[in-house]
């Protein structure tokens, strides 16, 4: 009997376009059920999304600002987005800071002035003494004029120290399609921004794992943890950086760095002078307290994972379907890893059911899907159902009576994302945005997955607009295979459900060292390694064999000559040259001169020169001193006096040994 049964639901959705009587009998009805326990659930649960979101709002919260000006009673929120008109009655605040404007005005070009001055003075400084520089300088030697390619420094994040500087040069970086460098830079001036709010304390033994955790500043969390994930992707994971990675890093940033100190004062102002606490329950536009209070007041039974999606218990062969969970994955909101997203599909495909919501360029590759503009936000669902449930049917029931198409209209969405799927003959339509598909579900193996272009439904502002409510119900009920209307009979037994949480994405570590890894640590893991092993071997050395020491190498003495006379030459100190080597030359002489003899007619005599010429050369090296005047011709009497002496000194020469033994007789 159950063969018919489907084949009829089957033939009824194909052909829900041919009823429409039928399928504007129930619908109505159901849809404003639906909206009536979200506006109970709403009511009863006191959410402050609408009268007092947190502020300011982030980036996933602004994603949703296309709703605020469709909705009644969210006066706060749409204030938040900046939608409709200010208001007539201005508070005290708001007075007193229009009547501070003009001083303001004044202060700001005041400290622009400062700040003109502060740069321009050392700047003017640098420029003088780089022209007196320049005028005391030599000429630099010629030298081959050769391109050498200097890479730029790796830019550490507790170098940075202006956040919006990062940004315009990691812009640049972008724009030159250097997209590792714009990276790391986007990281630098988040960690600029938030340590200089007092959210974090940038260190550098600190790593981004610990920024993450440590950060003080709860909707800056969120971006920067996703940030850190992409850097660290590319950075130890090695995987290439994308374009749209890079696109949402750089959004992500920018609005962590634009919450400068001064906007995070003058809220803290305000709050304090309106008498306002902490932010109350629900107060998160993005959140999903709402979604899920509806899910249960629909014959849901809504709880957290027990596990990470890595670990999620592989359904058995005999286990019944109604058993397993249907697990809720936002990619929006949970980042996915490898291991997470394999096991996962594997999960899947031995029959769980999962929806998917979020991007589509973050989903499990094996989907293959690509994303695709919509042109309206105007949501209409179209499932099939049954008024009662069909594993209750008897044999002879009607089954034709009982099968009736499910159409949702009037539904909007904050964003116009729509998708399909790129390999997937037997994937069923559910939802559209105009002629794009929103919501789509497909076979995998032995389970089903359902996509949801975005988490608008999911969301706490996406249950206001009428009718959302009744969409996502009935989008849950097409992926738990309940094929009841959607306010007609409840089924026998409320259907699981499993909502990811943003850790739930990461797998826990399979031993001490993942572990280590996954808290950012494998670097210092490895490195202890090293430093225990370099340790070991620094001791164990002691014990080894005694070995000589090698001799150590001596440098010649004309290379300190060599040195020696060019200090000389760049200190201009050319009569100290003179005076030097004459009185080396005269030590020289003294050793090899009879006692008594004149050591200038010697000269002469053995280097065979003018006599009046030597004595001239010899006196002026000897009177020479180093604060004399320069003549200019130190260096050629130098040259001179060296020719005369090597010949005096040369072959002919006495041997020296006898000589210097006869001088130390007659000294002693």
């Amino acid at each position: 009997m159950r063969a018919p049964l489907v084949a009829i639901a089957i033939a009824a959705h194909v052909l829900a376009a041919a009823l429409p009587a039928r399928a504007e009998s129930e619908p109505a009805s159901d849809a404003a059920a639906i909206d009536e326990s979200a506006r109970a659930a709403y009511e009863e649960g006191a959410y402050a999304f609408c009268t007092a979101p947190s502020r300011p709002l982030g980036v996933r919260q602004r994603g949703l600002c296309g709703l605020a000006a469709e909705l009644d009673g969210c006066e706060g929120f749409q204030k938040a987005c900046n939608v409709g008109e200010a208001p007539t009655e201005r508070g005290w605040l708001e007075r007193a800071a229009e009547w501070l404007g003009p001083a303001a005005t004044v202060l700001l070009y005041a400290l622009v002035g400062v700040i003109v001055v502060a740069v321009a003075v050392p700047v003017i400084r640098a420029l003088v003494k780089r022209r007196r520089d320049r005028r005391l300088a030599d000429l630099a030697p010629e030298v081959p004029n050769r391109a050498v390619v200097v890479e730029d420094a790796p830019v550490h994040a507790e170098e940075v120290s202006d956040a919006e500087a990062a940004l315009r040069l990691a812009a640049e970086h972008r724009a030159r399609g250097e997209l590792k460098q714009a990276l790391g830079l986007y990281l630098a001036a988040s960690l600029a921004a938030l340590d200089r709010r007092g959210a974090i304390r940038v260190a550098r033994h600190r790593t981004n794992g610990e920024y993450v955790r440590s950060c003080e500043e709860g909707a800056a969390r969120g971006p920067l943890r996703e940030i850190v994930r992409e850097v660290d992707r590319v950075e130890f994971g090695g995987a290439p950086p994308t374009d749209d990675g890079l696109a949402r890093v750089a959004s992500r940033a920018e609005a962590i760095v634009r919450v400068t100190a001064s906007a995070m004062l003058v809220l803290a102002i305000g709050l304090f002078a309106s008498g306002c606490s902490a932010p109350r329950r629900g107060a998160d536009p993005a959140g999903a307290e709402l979604p899920i209070a509806v899910l249960e007041r629909n014959g849901f039974r809504v709880g957290s994972l027990e596990s990470s999606l890595a670990t999620l218990p592989i359904p058995g062969g005999d286990e019944a379907p109604d058993a397993t969970p249907i697990v809720v994955v936002d990619v929006e909101k949970v980042p996915l890893e490898a291991e997470s997203s394999a096991h996962m599909m594997r999960w899947v495909e031995a029959g769980g059911v999962l929806v998917l919501l979020g991007h589509v360029d973050d989903w499990p590759s094996e989907l293959r899907t690509r994303e695709v503009a919509a042109d309206t936000r105007d949501l209409v669902v179209r499932t099939i159902g049954a008024r009662g449930a069909l594993a209750d049917l008897e044999e002879d029931d009607d089954a034709e009576e009982l099968i009736v198409p499910i159409e949702v209209t009037g539904a909007r969405t904050a964003r116009r994302d729509a998708f399909a799927w790129s390999e997937a003959a037997d994937a069923e339509p559910l939802a559209f945005l105009g002629a794009a598909t929103y919501a789509a579900k497909r076979r995998v193996g032995e389970g089903v997955v359902l996509g949801i272009a975005n988490d608008d439904l999911f969301t706490n502002v996406g249950m206001m607009p009428a009718h959302n409510a009744a969409a996502l119900v009935a989008l849950l009920r097409a992926a738990a295979h309940e094929p009841q209307a959607i306010a007609g009979a409840s089924p026998r037994a409320p259907r699981d459900v499993r909502v990811a949480k943003a850790e739930d994405g990461i797998p826990p570590p399979a031993n001490p060292f993942a572990a280590l890894i996954a808290a950012g640590l494998g670097k210092g893991a490895w490195h202890a390694l090293a430093a225990a092993i370099v340790l070991f071997l620094a001791y164990g050395v002691r014990h080894a064999r005694p070995r000589a020491a090698p001799a150590r190498g001596r440098r010649a003495f004309a290379e300190h000559v060599e040195a020696t006379g060019a200090f000389y030459e760049k200190t201009r100190a050319h009569t100290h040259a003179l005076g030097a080597y004459g009185r080396f030359v005269e030590m020289r002489l003294r050793e090899s001169l009879p006692r008594g003899a004149d050591p200038a007619q010697f000269l002469a005599a053995r280097s065979g020169a003018d006599p009046e010429r030597v004595a001239e050369v010899y006196r002026r090296a000897l009177e020479a001193k180093a604060g004399d005047d320069a003549r200019g011709d130190e260096l050629d009497l130098v040259e001179e006096l060296r020719r005369m002496t090597a010949t005096a000194l040369g072959g002919s020469a006495p041997d020296a040994g006898p000589r210097r033994a006869r001088s130390g007789k007659a000294r002693g």
